[in-house]
């Protein structure tokens, strides 16, 4: 019989697994000198790693009586590194027999382990019993809780408050020169309201949050303090030298907006608002949360004026987590630890909004690349040129989505990307676009700008020049189509919309005559595909995207609860009957009705829609997966477990 093995060998040989499937961390197993202020101290397993929070893993065999108080005590301690406290903290059962196996490395490798998450607010995930999972799925949880959260949530609330102060000042010049912040609004596709005076100042504070990650990747751009500094006579001035200097390396969808409304802010109040956001970007960086990919999207939801018509509501971090699980995971025959052939793939989102769900794919598809043993930073140049595509008729979306994706990896530079403002609403020459939607009828559309090829621009992104490039998206090239798409129709049955002729194209001011044409448009376009005007816009984007689906590609969608069964959604069910297979429905049974939706303040029923089209002479799958979850996922480790979960039921 084998002799027992200790529990720190045990520690050891997963320790060793963890340091493949986590390269950009360090693993350090059975370390004293760790623990600042208590150098006797011994965790099991401590993960860190630049930029995340440090995670300690406490591991027993069974029956593991102490491994949770011992996960609960190292809850604030400060690491020795940086001196960062922890945040959470894993206890951790080894399976029954662990300890006589011969091999604990290839006893591990497969075993299925038992674990629970521990948080400095005193919670535990699970409330009560244990999750399962092998060390990859491990791995994949002390990656998600390494988040340094209480940096984040100190950060949202700094910038929040920092727009706040910054749009008292264009409110002041609203009320005695209107024609200034009208000018702003022009830019942005808005009207003149406060809600626009808080996006123009929260594009103008997200761009100085970005300014300093690219002065430190490239020489020869000031950083942010030496332009606006309070020493600094005329921030105005200098700032926009500073990012006309950017925009000739690239990063248009970030600064060139952002310069425009800069430009057009009087000197001495251009001044005031530069100085106060370049002290609010301090705070965010001193926050230690500077590179915190969806920290702008986070607040976005709380500034787009015309969210009451386009209905583009924000898709909750964690509902946004699980779809992109759960649509990657239809994905067949990729190679994760190969970088060419993650940068074959293509993923898209025609509505793209804050980019929550672009960047919930990206962070899926890097967290494979790395379990794999890869490095994601080897994959960002790559994700953003060619990769990911988005659109929206928003420029101030295609701002935060560029700054969402941009920061998954801060000190990584690339070239150009693939996010476009796509053109809607009355064009100069007379006719009507629908953005996004256009792409029904070809594989290309002028774009409203270029936010791509600086060289093809002839002038700031509020001008109507030839700036103006082909946006070229083909049909049946993309692996993944993820969207939450506008629900709203083009027919009028009272309620919030009583008075709009057609509320599915109120937007940007839109007249009768404009409305009366782009329902004329879709209508057009529509012919011969899955759209159905009583089923709203939401049906011709589920069009538009198995367009561009190839057969193969995975179809992901957030949708109103009424797709599954109601009579105007017939085409789309049917499509899916005919061409898709492994199709997946997952609702929500909460009791209570603000809490059956996917996205924030929607008020209505959702589901989320996930399948894969199918290739031509492929066997027919005719399951269909309905899943109906107590309440939707409130954090990513619970996205992460509900994904898992679900997949395991295929």
């Amino acid at each position: 019989m084998t002799s027992r093995q200790a529990e720190q060998s045990a520690n050891s040989a997963l320790g060793a697994l963890l340091t493949r499937m986590l390269p950009t961390c360090t693993v350090k197993t059975e370390n004293t000198r760790v623990i600042a202020d208590n150098p006797g101290l011994r965790p099991d397993i401590l993960i860190t790693g630049a930029d995340r929070a440090p995670v300690v893993i406490e591991a027993e065999f069974m029956p593991a009586a102490t491994a949770e108080q011992e996960a609960i005590d190292r809850l604030g301690l400060e690491v020795v590194d940086g001196r960062r406290p922890i945040e959470a903290a894993i206890a951790l059962r080894y399976p029954e027999g662990l300890e006589f196996t011969d091999s604990l490395n290839d006893g591990l490798i497969g075993a299925r382990l038992e674990y629970a998450v521990f948080y400095s607010d005193d919670t535990r995930f699970p409330e009560s019993g244990w999750l399962q999972g092998t060390p990859a799925d491990l791995a994949d949880i002390a990656r998600l809780v390494s988040v340094p959260q209480s940096a984040v949530n100190a950060a949202a609330d700094a910038l929040e408050k920092g727009i706040d102060r910054a749009a008292a000042i264009l409110k002041t010049i609203s009320e005695r020169r209107p024609a200034i912040t009208q000018t702003v609004a022009a830019l942005l596709g808005m009207s003149d309201v406060p809600q626009t005076h808080r996006m123009a100042c929260a594009i103008i504070a997200n761009a100085m949050v970005f300014h300093d990650r690219v002065a430190d990747i490239h020489g020869g751009i000031k950083p942010l303090r030496h332009v606006c500094g309070p020493d600094v006579a005329n921030p105005q001035r200098e700032i926009i030298a500073e990012w006309t200097r950017i925009l000739a390396i690239n990063y248009w969808p970030i600064f060139a907006v952002s310069r425009d409304i800069v430009e057009q802010i009087p000197t001495a109040e251009a001044s005031q608002i530069l100085r106060l956001l370049e002290y609010t970007a301090g705070d965010v960086a001193a926050s230690g949360a500077n590179v915190e990919h969806d920290l702008t999207g986070r607040i976005f939801q709380r500034l787009i004026a015309d969210r009451k018509y386009l209905a583009t509501f924000y898709t909750l971090p964690a509902s946004a987590a699980l779809l992109a699980r759960l649509a990657v995971a239809k994905l067949q025959g990729i190679d994760w630890s190969d970088t060419d052939a993650i940068g074959r793939l293509r993923v898209g989102d025609f509505a793209c909004g804050t980019g929550a769900l672009l960047s919930a794919v990206y962070e899926q598809i890097a967290a494979r690349h790395e379990r794999e043993g890869g490095n994601p930073a080897d994959l960002h140049r790559t994700m953003m040129e060619d990769v990911l595509y988005g659109c929206d008729v928003m420029p101030s979306a295609i701002h935060i989505t560029s700054s969402t994706l941009s920061g998954a990896q801060p000190t990584v530079g690339y070239k150009e990307s693939r996010l476009y403002n796509m053109p809607y609403g009355r064009q100069s020459d007379g006719t009507v676009a629908i953005g996004s939607l256009e792409l029904l009828q070809s594989s290309s559309v002028m774009t409203l700008f270029n936010t791509n090829d600086p060289a093809m621009r002839t002038g700031s992104a509020g001008e109507e020049t030839a700036s103006r490039v082909i946006a070229e998206i083909p049909d049946e090239s993309f692996d993944i189509v993820i969207m939450n798409p506008p629900f709203t129709r083009a027919t009028n049955h009272g309620g919030a919309h009583a008075n709009v002729v057609n509320p599915a194209f109120a937007a940007f001011n839109a007249s009768k005559a404009d409305m009366d044409d782009m329902g004329k448009r879709i209508k057009n376009l529509g012919k011969g595909s899955c759209y159905d005007g009583k089923a709203g816009l939401a049906s011709a984007f589920t069009a538009l995207a198995h367009r561009k689906l190839k057969p193969g590609g995975v179809l992901a969608f957030v949708l109103p609860i009424v797709s599954a069964t109601g009579t105007s959604w017939g085409k789309f069910r049917q499509m899916l009957t005919e061409q898709y297979e492994e199709l997946s429905i997952i609702s929500i049974a909460d009791a209570s009705i603000n809490n059956i939706s996917f996205s924030a303040d929607t008020g209505l029923g959702e589901c989320l829609v996930i399948a894969r089209k199918r290739k031509l002479n492929s066997t027919v799958d005719e399951t269909t997966q309905f899943v109906s979850l107590t309440k939707r996922p409130v954090g990513f480790v619970q996205a992460n477990e509900l994904a898992k979960n679900i997949n395991a039921l295929t």
